[in-house]
């Protein structure tokens, strides 16, 4: 297996864990951790594009957080 193969299969492994996390510590950390993956496999190959999402990172934390907030009061 290639490093992009490898990077390609933690970028996979982070989205699919970042759909089930709880933890929005935990989701913070495996988004940067996910950023600096994508930012590697661009470097090595720019026509992997990473698996379509609904909104992106930064829209579904947005949406984690509004969730919270909504059921804190």
């Amino acid at each position: 297996m290639s490093r992009i193969d490898d990077l390609i299969d933690l970028r996979e492994g982070l989205l699919a864990r970042m759909a089930v996390c709880t933890s929005d510590q935990n989701y913070a950390v495996m988004g940067r951790l996910l950023a600096d993956t994508v930012k590697q496999i661009a470097e090595l190959d720019g026509t992997s594009a990473p698996a379509e999402s609904k909104g992106g990172i930064v829209v579904d934390f947005a949406a984690r957080l509004a969730g919270r907030a909504g059921s804190n009061s």
